[in-house]
């Protein structure tokens, strides 16, 4: 979708099309460019800047064409080498793979770099996410109270905030990525929620597994602070995680933009089709800390945590961002929508009807139809470590008939979980509490000497509205 009237500040755009990192304040022109964005925040008007075709220098992006072949994404090949003493770092033998029209055949990715430099026909043909995304998906000053950016920025780059994070935004940014915050700390601010409830963080972004690990390798190595930090990552879900040997630190998880339609783990640079992987359609709003902007890539979050544009928020609306097929698929986003309803079950206002009317279309025998995989008791096994994680002993008796009554498919799942050869007796390792719909839990390769895998992806860790 183009941009009519550009709708971002031009002042953070790079020649790429993609963000530039954040000038030190103090630095020339930093004050010009705040007052400007102040201004247009305080007049609900948007900064905007004229769209051009997308120039290089800069990364590889979704829908760029490669020998007359679309860029689809990126894929990930782990080498079996040990890791050396060197220079090399874990990252360098996490090799990012490039995927082109037709790769979603093969059995795997295939044996094709991302640098653009190996590809002299390169046509930059694709969108850069801030150009995916017209002034309806970007929500004015008059949307959003302006003292939320400030709360998500101090995530980032505030007094409590690990030092290696500003930094790593700002490099990945530099070396033309974008990057965004997602799911729960977007979510419960825009809510009303306080940012000390905020746990952990999730991130996504434009950068593929192996490039952020290296830029993770790189700023924790300048940071005496974070240099200890262990970094994670799962080669079968594409998740990285950057560890804290503090509790009173956050945690912090990133993977790549969803991509569908592999049969391997891949990811893209596409903001729409991310959030239509997303579980609820609250859960697809994004952070840009860069230019200080909070993204509705479907339209309908901010209207469903209850940010109308006739007045302040009255309800908040649980509904799914799409109509998933897969049987395990369809039982994790409920499972995980039924955490949320238990979570705020006593929030005025909450609206369950798009929920209601989602798990009503879904077939009644969804557990035998589990049932019939191959893998179904590794499924099963996978489903209940989710639901104990997520609701600790399980749901009370009067929060249990609620969620039957949502309909058969409901009801048989709950029944399954709560028989006794279905229940485990702890939740993951690392107080996660489980992984997002469009992510599955996998065991994730050491980034640094005495990390041991744990079985999660991409948690939630919100602390709730």
């Amino acid at each position: 979708m183009d941009r009519t009237g550009g709708g971002l500040n031009d002042r953070l755009i790079g020649d790429s099309g993609v963000p530039t990192p954040r000038a030190p304040e103090g630095e020339a022109g930093t004050a010009e460019a705040g007052e400007r964005t102040a201004e247009a925040r305080s007049t609900g008007e948007q900064v905007t800047g004229q769209v051009s075709p997308r120039p290089g220098p800069g990364p590889i992006m979704t829908g760029d064409l490669v020998d007359g072949r679309r860029v689809l994404g990126f894929g990930h090949h782990v080498d079996p080498l040990p890791r050396t003493q060197d220079a090399g770092h874990a990252a360098d033998r996490l090799g990012d793979r490039l995927l082109l029209d037709g790769d979603e055949h093969a059995s795997g990715p295939p044996e094709r770099s991302i640098d653009p430099t190996d590809h002299p026909t390169l046509v930059r043909a694709g969108r850069a996410p801030n150009h995916q995304l017209d002034d309806r998906h970007v929500p004015g000053a008059g949307d959003i109270d302006p003292g939320i950016f400030a709360s998500l920025d101090g995530l980032l780059y505030g007094p409590e905030a690990p030092g290696y994070l500003g930094n790593l935004v700002d490099r990945l940014a530099s070396d033309g990525h974008g990057v965004w915050l997602a799911g729960g700390a977007p979510r419960d601010l825009v809510a009303g929620g306080a940012p000390e409830a905020v746990r952990d963080l999730d991130a996504t972004g434009t950068a593929p597994a192996g490039v952020f690990l290296r830029a993770v390798d790189a700023v924790l190595a300048l940071d005496g602070d974070s240099a200890e930090l262990p970094p994670r990552f799962s080669p079968r879900s594409l998740v990285c995680s950057v560890l804290t040997v503090h509790r009173d630190r956050r945690t912090l998880e990133y993977r790549g933009l969803g991509l569908t339609g592999l049969p391997y783990p891949a990811t893209g640079t596409d903001l729409k089709e991310d959030a239509r992987q997303r579980d609820l359609t609250v859960n697809t709003l994004l952070y840009d800390p860069v230019r200080q902007h909070v993204l509705d890539p479907l339209g309908h979050a901010l209207a469903d945590l209850g940010h109308g544009t006739e007045g302040p928020r009255r309800h908040l609306r649980l509904v799914p961002p799409g109509r998933p097929e897969d049987p395990v698929t369809c039982a994790e986003l409920l499972l995980r929508a039924a955490k949320f309803l238990i979570r705020w079950e006593t929030r005025p206002g909450l609206d369950t009807d798009g929920l209601l009317a989602w798990v009503r279309e879904l077939p009644a025998d969804l557990p035998a139809r589990i049932d019939a995989r191959d893998t179904g008791p590794d499924e099963w096994l996978r489903l209940a470590t989710l639901w104990e994680a997520w609701v600790p002993g399980g749901p009370t008796t009067a929060q249990g008939e609620s969620l039957r009554a949502f309909g058969p498919a409901a009801s048989g799942l709950l029944d399954r979980l709560s028989a006794p050869d279905r229940r485990i007796d702890a939740a993951p390792p690392g107080g996660s509490d489980g992984p997002e719909t469009r992510d599955t839990p996998e065991g994730h390769q050491d980034h640094g000497p005495g990390v041991q895998p744990a079985p999660t992806a991409r948690p939630d860790r919100s602390g709730g509205v």
